[in-house]
């Protein structure tokens, strides 16, 4: 069989531009011009090294090819490869035939980076301004992610892991005793075993909040045993929000929020009770390309009540400046708030 010639959709990124290299091969047989390009690209400086690793991926992950993960990304890179580089299949010379065939069965499953990650039993999560994802994890537990907020996870036979990289999210964790379930954010660790929690980066602090179970929150540098007491560790109950600034020696704060206002966000409601403007203003940017920015620390702690709808930060500046000295005022497509 031979195909029409037409360029590849080679791109920027080398890792990616293997990966399409490789979505080709595993679709069919390249002619004699595209087995040129690939050539071409086989030949630049570090290209056959990344050839040769994603073998190895292929070797070292073919016990994880059927992973509904690994399906997934299959699946999703050979929809947008056909989107992009739409063309009639027709013949192409058979003196390449077998050593294409065998190269497609060698590199299928190495069609995206992100198999580097599942091969190592690890997954990252990430949303935009204004979006949320529910993830459910390989043990069963679910995972609710704010806007603007980046998570990454590693299953591990004796541990399940978890970095809040900055946003909120929130836990449902499926039981596993022998498995404890942590989540890192700033400089503390959350340790779980089966349990319901929110834990939140925002304006410098480390914000959990536990509706269910049990959760223990140590300093991230405390390498002492899971089971053994140490110092700066705080043990939560259920309906109770642990707040502390990252960084600072000073006791951890623990308090008794509102736990359905404290779930509206699952709602795509942001409500307010006596929060810092700061720290309502960086929420409210996570939903809106429409940002606002404070331009004096005077005005940063002044306390905000009220529900608005995510995404309406018109309502939310007008809420602001009616109800307290604030002004507002458009600069560069921000809406700058400044005392009056």
């Amino acid at each position: 069989m031979s195909r029409e010639t037409t360029a590849l959709p080679v791109s920027d990124d080398p890792m990616e531009a293997a990966a399409l290299w490789c979505v080709e091969l595993s679709e069919g047989e390249l002619s004699e011009a595209e087995w040129a390009g690939f050539e071409a690209w086989l030949a630049k400086p570090g290209h056959s090294d990344l050839f040769q690793d994603a073998t190895a991926v292929w070797q070292a992950s073919g016990a994880v090819g059927d992973w509904p993960q690994v399906v997934a990304l299959r699946t999703k890179a050979l929809t947008q490869f056909r989107k992009t580089n739409q063309r009639r299949w027709l013949s192409t010379s058979p003196q390449w035939r077998p050593w294409l065939a065998a190269t497609a069965a060698a590199l299928l499953l190495t069609i995206t980076a992100g198999l580097f990650w599942y091969a190592n039993g690890r997954s990252a999560y990430e949303t935009g301004i204004g979006e949320r994802q529910v993830a459910v994890l390989d043990d069963g537990s679910r995972v609710s992610l704010d806007a603007v907020t980046v998570v990454n996870v590693r299953m591990k036979d004796e541990a399940r892991q978890v970095e809040l990289v900055g946003g909120r999210a929130k836990f449902d964790v499926a039981k596993d005793p022998l498995r404890p379930f942590t989540v890192a954010a700033g400089d503390k660790l959350v340790v779980a075993v089966g349990t319901s929690f929110s834990v939140e980066l925002i304006d410098g602090e480390v914000r959990v909040v536990l509706y269910e179970g049990q959760v223990e929150i140590r300093d991230r540098s405390d390498t002492a045993a899971l089971a053994g007491p140490a110092p700066r560790r705080v043990l939560m109950r259920p309906g109770s929000e642990f707040v502390d600034a990252v960084g600072s020696a000073k006791p951890a704060q623990i308090v008794r929020p509102d736990l359905t206002q404290s779930l509206s966000w699952e709602q795509g409601l942001i409500n307010f009770d006596g929060e810092p403007l700061a720290s309502a203003v960086e929420r409210m940017n996570r939903y809106s390309t429409k940002q606002i920015r404070i331009a004096d620390v005077a005005i940063s702690n002044i306390p905000v009540d009220g529900m608005f709808k995510a995404g309406e930060v018109d309502a939310f500046v007008e809420g602001v400046t009616t109800l307290h000295p604030v002004r507002q005022r458009n600069f560069n497509g921000e809406i700058v708030l400044e005392p009056k």
